[in-house]
C-alpha cells in the first residue's frame, strides 16, 4: 500500500517524498521488516542508494501494514528499530498506517477494523517516548471504496485511489 502512495505522489508532481519507481514492496507486512537484514531491507538498500543514499534522504515514511493476525507490540517496535538501522542517525521518521476506508468498508487482508488498528497503533508509536525518537505520526490515509478508489477491497486504484493517496501525501509534507 506505500507502493500505491507513492505511485499516486509521483504521477500528482510530489517533489519531497521518493516515489516507488523500482521499489516494489507489495505484499509486504510488518513481519517482513522487524528483522534488519531481510530481503525487505536489502530492498530499501538500494532503493536509498539509487536516489543517492542516506546522506541525501533526511527523512522516511514507514508504514503499518499488515494481514488478519496483525502484528505485536514487539513486532512494531522491531521494526522502527529496524527502520533506524538503514539511516543516519537523526533521519526522521515519519510513521503511518495503512489507509484506512469509507465506513461500513474493511480491507479482507488486514481482517475488520485492520487498517483502522494500523492509524491507532501509528499513532500510539508517535506519542510512545520510549521509541519515538526523531518520529511523528504523518497522518490519516483515505481511501473511499464506493468512489472507485479501491481496486481489490484493499489497495488503491490505479490511477484514480493511487492519485488520491498521492494528493494526501502532498498535503502531508507541503509538495
Amino acid at each position: 500500500m506505500a507502493n500505491n502512495i507513492g505511485t499516486g505522489y509521483k504521477r500528482v508532481g510530489g517533489r519531497i517524498m521518493w516515489n516507488s519507481d523500482n521499489y516494489q514492496t507489495g505484499a509486504m507486512v510488518v513481519q517482513n521488516w522487524t528483522n534488519p537484514n531481510s530481503s525487505s531491507w536489502q530492498l530499501f538498500d538500494r532503493k536509498m542508494a539509487s536516489i543517492g543514499g542516506k546522506d541525501v534522504v533526511k527523512a522516511i515514511m514507514v508504514q503499518i501494514c499488515i494481514l488478519s493476525q496483525r502484528a505485536t507490540d514487539q513486532e512494531l517496535r522491531d521494526m522502527v528499530n529496524a527502520a533506524r538501522q538503514h539511516v543516519n542517525p537523526g533521519t526522521h521518521i515519519y510513521i503511518v498506517g495503512q489507509p484506512v476506508y469509507n465506513e461500513g468498508h474493511d480491507c479482507f487482508i488486514a481482517g475488520a477494523g485492520g487498517a483502522d488498528w494500523t492509524d491507532m497503533k501509528a499513532q500510539e508509536l508517535a506519542n510512545d517516548p520510549s521509541v519515538n525518537e526523531n518520529m511523528s505520526y504523518l497522518g490519516k490515509f483515505i481511501l473511499n471504496n464506493d468512489a472507485g478508489e479501491v481496486s481489490d477491497g484493499c489497495h488503491a486504484s490505479s490511477p484514480k485511489g493511487e492519485n488520491v493517496l498521492g494528493e494526501q501525501a502532498k498535503a502531508f509534507f507541503g509538495g
